[in-house]
């Protein structure tokens, strides 16, 4: 027991001894007792000494139990996660000091704690918000934690993954070919594999060893979008070599045929020479719609929005057009309702995207077919979408999701013959997408298309 603790004890305990005899002699002394008086001081002097002990003895346990009640009472918000209070300490003594500890340890556990839950927060959302699939595995190969993404990217929940092995939660031969090459070797293990056919992910397995836990690491990465970008640029490559072929082909040979003695025959070498003007004027163009899509995807051609009739962005392209579709017997309509809001559009460029698609619808029509061009209010009320309706050769459906890539034919062996060089919708994509717009197509094969694009109201 503690000096102090001692003191507070024996102290109280010298005084009823001496409170004790002190009685006893005043009590024998002045009233020259027998034996049987003797003993009934004794008797009352012991019972007063009782009650006494025991009022003191309660005193001193309470003030010895209140702060270690105190100090379980925080314990026990301590071990429920609770914000604590601290303990006033109304003594310096013993226990005094052991609650100044107990406070000061609770303050430590509390900002440890907090550390802690902080980055714990902070881990959680990088794992939500992260773009990549990632998932652990424990030593024995069960999943014990899985972000949005890679539930995202293996088609299924969190809830069902946890718990299960890895062969369950990847389902393709390729990525558990991978996880069990990972075990055998204990070393990382990568593999760029395609899963179905819209799907292409690069997976990454990495065991991971420290004193507190073992297990593996797996990242899933999906590459589909830049795969499909790829795509387009080695479709790209082709598509210009090829449309560059054939006008060049054309021109060697009007060069040779001119060279063999056409030109001694000037009829004859007016034609080839014709034939060779057409052939420079379809390069000119192609080079033009080229440099015009490099400026507009590098953001080079600024548009001048304006407050613009919706009547107005239509009128000229028609006008342009009207010609060439009374020449193949295809009548435009111009179906408007009225009381359509000024949209906020840089009208030339507009006007652009409309008479590409007018072109296009008239190119793919028959004769006697007839081509509707119309707008209505759409979105709540807070955009105009345009429509372009032909009912021409249509669109396949596989060919359906790429007409607006840069030198994307569906069929060229019916293309060739009615001219263009693949860059006006593209062009028109990124000219609707430059007026936070969006363009879209529907359509069926053999019975025609109808293509959308929607501009802002201003």
């Amino acid at each position: 027991m503690h000096q102090k603790l001692r003191r507070r004890i024996v102290a109280p305990i010298l005084l009823l001894v001496l409170f004790i005899v002190v009685s006893m002699w005043l009590y024998v002394g002045r009233s020259g007792c027998d034996m049987v008086c003797v003993r009934q001081g004794i008797v009352i002097s012991g019972v007063i000494a009782a009650g006494l002990a025991f009022l003191l003895a309660h005193l001193l346990s309470q003030r010895l139990n209140r702060p270690l009640q105190d100090l379980i009472a925080l314990a026990n918000q301590i071990r429920d996660g609770q914000r604590y209070n601290h303990i006033i300490a109304g003594q310096s003594d013993e226990m005094g000091q052991l609650v100044h500890a107990f406070n000061q340890m609770a303050e430590q556990l509390d900002a440890r704690l907090t550390t802690l839950t902080q980055e714990q927060q902070l881990l959680a959302l990088v794992l939500n918000q992260m773009g990549d699939g990632l998932l652990f595995a424990d030593s024995s190969g069960k999943i014990t934690l899985i972000n949005p993404a890679a539930a995202r990217i293996l088609n299924t929940q969190e809830a069902l993954i946890i718990g299960r092995s890895v062969a369950e939660a990847v389902r393709h031969h390729e990525l558990i070919d991978l996880w069990h090459r990972c075990r055998q070797t204990g070393q990382e293990q990568s593999m760029a594999v395609e899963v179905g056919t819209d799907l292409f992910l690069q997976a990454v397995i990495t065991p991971f060893k420290d004193d507190d836990a073992s297990g593996y690491l797996l990242i899933l990465q999906d590459l589909t979008h830049i795969r499909h970008l790829q795509t387009i640029r080695r479709d790209f490559i082709s598509n210009i070599s090829h449309e560059l072929r054939t006008p060049l082909a054309s021109l060697r040979a009007v060069v040779e045929t001119l060279r063999d003695g056409a030109l001694d025959d000037p009829p004859a070498a007016a034609r080839f020479l014709e034939r060779a003007e057409l052939e420079v004027d379809t390069l000119t163009q192609m080079v033009e719609e080229l440099l015009e899509l490099s400026r507009i995807e590098s953001g080079q051609v600024p548009l001048k929005l304006a407050r613009t009739a919706v009547p107005d962005l239509f009128f000229d392209p028609m006008e342009r057009l009207q010609p060439q579709a009374a020449r193949s017997e295809i009548e435009l309509v111009l179906n408007l309702p009225s009381g359509l809001p000024l949209v906020l559009a840089d009208a030339a460029r507009v006007q652009q995207v409309i008479a590409n698609l007018l072109h296009n619808a008239i190119k793919f029509s028959s004769s006697g077919d007839f081509i509707t061009v119309g707008a209505e209010l759409v979105d709540g009320e807070t955009a105009v979408r345009f429509s372009v309706e032909d009912h021409g050769i249509g669109i396949t459906a596989a060919d359906l999701p790429r007409i607006f890539e840069r030198f994307y034919k569906s069929d060229r062996a019916r293309t060739r013959s009615r001219g263009g060089t693949g860059l006006g919708l593209a062009i028109a994509r990124h000219i609707v997408q430059a007026h936070n717009g969006r363009i879209w197509a529907i359509s069926k094969e053999g019975k025609g298309s109808t293509f959308y694009f929607t501009l802002p109201v201003a």
